[in-house]
């Protein structure tokens, strides 16, 4: 795919005090924070096997609902094809006790889940349903794939809870066709997950990457950290996409070294969409410390919404001057041969707002409802 086009290199100013003038965040005392929501636990096995070609024979067969556990162990490549009329599910028996060396999924409503996996997870085209759920990825060429193809969409696919450890020999999630097939709102779900340790190694590393069209796009409550990567990357559509939410995820330190490979590639964008696109809503993320730029390039969609983010550094190269931009807190607001809207209701500009324990990665921020209502250490990543 093309390389993004390029965003100077920030400079906030260096002495982390508002600009003149800026108005000061609130009150000096932290928010009460939310209670976290229970993990609930893995799924009763209905049928458990020993080997992979067991399990494997289990799920074609299985009825909706069925659970089909993976014992402890090392294995091979799992190659998932079924279309049950409910779901059915593979996992390992014990959370991150049994290993598969990559995964492809094709039919319709099954669920991986739990695993240890060293490979590509693929979900094919034409598939529907597909989950792939709190696995610890750490190897192939994508971490997730979705949709190997320019021409056929998968449906209703769900990315949920999962560690995906870089390097990759690319992204850790790479889309590339996808649809709201239940009419749910949903074609991709992407949330709760934890990317770390992607490096731009000269093949355009992302953390996501969507390429050439789809609707309905949500990427929800993400932990990214500690990489240099583009982390939500939207480009290569020759239509627009339609739906776009970005809402309370956790962008932090994109100022990894580059990988050996690319000793030279640049600082990437954390957050880059380029359109076309309609109805993007990008709310109540942080994105900060570490060389942290949220981007906005070719085209401006309809029912665009920039509201209650943190963001050390916004850019664009585009015509934002039509969007809903509202009570943003920033320390860099940039265009190059771009615009802002000229009125900014209720931004706030301050290079050191007062986070909650940023050492732990608690980027709450204290007195507002900007920016992220969650903290990592309150959330359970990977089996």
């Amino acid at each position: 795919m093309s390389k993004a086009k390029a965003v100077p290199s920030p400079n906030p100013g260096g002495s982390g005090q508002p600009d003149a003038g800026a108005a000061a965040v609130g009150a000096t005392t932290p928010q009460q924070p939310p209670s976290p929501s229970p993990e609930p636990p893995p799924p009763a096995c209905t049928d458990t096997a020993s080997t992979l070609g067991g399990a494997l024979g289990a799920v074609s067969d299985a009825a909706a609902g069925a659970v089909i556990c993976l014992a402890d162990g090392s294995y091979g490549q799992a190659d998932l094809s079924a279309s049950p009329s409910g779901r059915v599910t593979l996992r390992a028996e014990h959370p991150g006790q049994a290993t598969i060396d990559g995964a492809t999924m094709s039919g319709r409503n099954l669920t991986i889940e739990r695993f240890a996996i060293t490979d590509e997870v693929q979900v094919e085209p034409s598939s529907s349903g597909m989950r792939v759920a709190h696995n610890r990825i750490s190897g192939g060429y994508f971490g997730v794939e979705a949709a190997p193809t320019s021409t056929v969409s998968v449906n209703d696919v769900e990315i949920v809870g999962n560690e995906l450890i870089g390097p990759f020999g690319e992204d850790a999630i790479h889309l590339n066709r996808y649809h709201d097939g239940d009419g749910d709102g949903i074609g991709v779900l992407i949330e709760g997950n934890e990317i770390t340790g992607v490096r731009e190694n000269g093949n355009h590393s992302d953390c996501l990457q969507t390429v050439w069209v789809g609707d309905h796009l949500v990427f929800r409550r993400n932990y990214l950290h500690d990489n240099r990567c583009q982390g939500f990357f939207v480009k290569d559509q020759a239509s627009p996409v339609i739906g776009i939410a970005v809402e309370d995820n956790l962008f932090v330190r994109n100022d990894e070294p580059c990988a050996p490979s690319s000793p030279d590639c640049g600082q990437p964008a954390y957050f880059q969409v380029f359109g076309p696109y309609l109805d993007l809503v990008m709310k109540r993320n942080t994105i900060w410390q570490g060389d942290t730029v949220a981007a906005f390039q070719e085209g401006t969609g309809i029912d665009t919404r920039i509201e209650a983010n943190v963001v050390e550094r916004f850019w664009t190269s585009t015509d934002l001057s039509t969007v809903a931009y509202v009570d943003n807190t920033r320390c860099v607001r940039e265009a190059s041969g771009g615009a802002w809207p000229l009125s900014v209701p209720g931004e706030t500009v301050d290079c050191s707002p007062p986070f909650t324990a940023p050492a732990s990665d608690d980027f709450r921020l204290i007195g507002s409802a900007r920016g992220v209502d969650w903290a990592p250490g309150e959330v359970h990543f990977g089996p």
